[in-house]
C-alpha cells in the first residue's frame, strides 16, 4: 500500500511524467540481431551491457521512467534455448536489475558532473564551467518499471495484437504469477503490464496483482493494445477494461501502448469517463506490424504533434512504443518538462 501511495504521489505532484521509448528498435540500431523468439530479451544473454546503454540513452533524453528489457523474458523461453532452471530464473530477474543499475550509474555520473556515460552524451558544458544536462526537468531519481509482456509475447506470433490465445483465464493467471513474482524480487518502482490484447488476460493480470506475496505491494498499470478509437485488439471496449481496473485497488493505473497514435486521444477520453486512475500512453509510430515476418510497414505519424493533445485529454504518463527512439523522447520531454 505504501509503495502504491508513493507512486501516486509522484504522478500527482510531478506529472505528466515522461516514459521512455522503443527498446528493440534501439538494440537494432546498435547492431543487435534480435530476430528470435526471445526478441530483445536475447540481449540479456548475449550483451547485457548494451541493454544498460539503451536505458542510459533514454535517461539522458529526459525520461522520468525507464522500462526494463523483460517484455519477452520468461523462464520457459530461456529454458527452450538450453538454459537450466536457475540460469533462466536469474535471466528474468536480470532484466530489472540492469535497469536499476543503469539508473544508478546515470545518477552517479550527473553527481560527478560527467558529460558522457557509456558513450552517451548527457549534457553540455557552459561557459562558466557548469554542466547543463539534457534531462533537466526530469525526476531527480527516475523510476524503473519492470516491463511485463503479455502471453502473446511469449508465443512470439503477434497474438498480442489479436488476443486469440485459445486458453482459459486461469491458464493466463498461472502464466503470469511466477513471472511477476520474479520481477518483483528485484524491487522495481512499478510494474508495466503491457500490450494486453484481451479482457480475459487483463482479468488474469489483475488477479495476480491482488496477491501481496506476488507483488510485494509494488504499484502496477495494465496497458492495452487497441485496434481503433474505442476497442482493444480483441474487440472489447476500452471502457469495459477501465471499469474493471477502476474497481481493483491493487491496479494503480491503466495504459494504452503499441497503438496507432491517432486513436489515443479518444481512448484516453473513454478511460477518463470511468476512472480517475493515472493513464499511461505510449503509442507506436502508426505503422502496421506483421507478426510472421516481424517487420513494420506503412506511414509514420508525428508524435510531437500529439503530445499536448494527449496531455489535455488526461494522460499522466506519456512515452513511446515500437519504432520510437531517444530523439523522439527528448522532444516529448521538452514539451512536458516545461512547466
Amino acid at each position: 500500500m505504501a509503495k502504491r501511495k508513493a507512486f501516486l504521489k509522484i504522478v500527482k505532484e510531478n506529472g505528466p511524467l515522461v516514459l521512455d521509448g522503443a527498446f528493440g528498435t534501439e538494440l537494432e540500431r546498435h547492431g543487435c540481431n534480435i530476430h528470435d523468439e526471445l526478441w530483445s530479451s536475447k540481449m540479456l544473454i548475449e550483451n547485457p551491457e548494451i541493454i544498460k546503454k539503451v536505458h542510459i540513452s533514454y535517461l539522458a533524453a529526459g525520461a522520468d521512467i525507464i522500462e526494463s528489457s523483460g517484455y519477452q523474458a520468461t523462464v520457459a523461453g530461456f529454458k527452450a534455448h538450453g538454459y537450466g532452471t536457475e540460469e533462466a530464473l536469474d535471466l528474468v530477474k536480470l532484466s530489472v536489475r540492469l535497469a536499476v543499475q543503469a539508473r544508478n550509474e546515470f545518477l552517479e555520473a550527473k553527481a560527478n558532473d560527467a558529460l558522457t556515460l557509456r558513450g552517451i552524451t548527457l549534457g553540455e558544458q557552459l561557459p562558466d564551467g557548469s554542466v547543463r544536462y539534457f534531462s533537466e526537468g526530469a525526476l531527480p531519481k527516475p523510476l524503473v518499471a519492470a516491463s511485463v509482456g503479455p502471453y502473446g509475447a511469449f508465443l512470439a506470433d503477434g497474438s498480442e495484437y489479436r488476443g486469440d490465445y485459445g486458453v482459459q483465464t486461469e491458464y493466463l493467471e498461472v502464466f503470469h504469477i511466477p513471472r511477476i513474482a520474479l520481477f518483483c524480487e528485484e524491487n522495481p518502482d512499478v510494474l508495466a503490464c503491457e500490450t494486453v490484447p484481451c479482457y480475459d488476460e487483463a482479468i488474469a493480470i489483475a488477479r495476480t496483482l491482488c496477491d501481496p506475496l506476488t507483488t510485494k505491494g509494488i504499484p502496477a498499470w495494465i496497458s492495452f493494445s487497441c485496434k481503433d478509437k474505442h476497442h482493444i485488439s480483441s474487440g472489447e471496449t476500452i471502457i469495459k477494461c477501465a471499469e474493471m481496473i477502476d474497481k481493483v485497488r491493487q491496479v494503480t493505473g491503466i495504459g494504452i501502448n503499441c497503438t496507432a497514435p491517432e486513436y489515443v486521444e479518444s481512448l484516453i477520453k473513454d478511460i477518463r469517463s470511468v476512472t480517475n486512475k493515472p493513464i499511461a500512453v505510449y503509442p507506436n509510430l502508426g505503422e502496421t506490424y506483421d507478426g510472421e515476418t516481424k517487420t513494420w510497414s506503412g506511414g509514420q505519424q508525428s508524435f510531437i504533434d500529439y503530445v499536448d493533445v494527449w496531455r489535455k485529454a488526461g494522460a499522466n504518463i506519456i512515452g513511446g512504443c515500437c519504432r520510437t527512439n531517444p530523439d523522439i523522447i527528448r522532444e516529448v520531454a521538452k514539451q512536458i518538462h516545461v512547466k
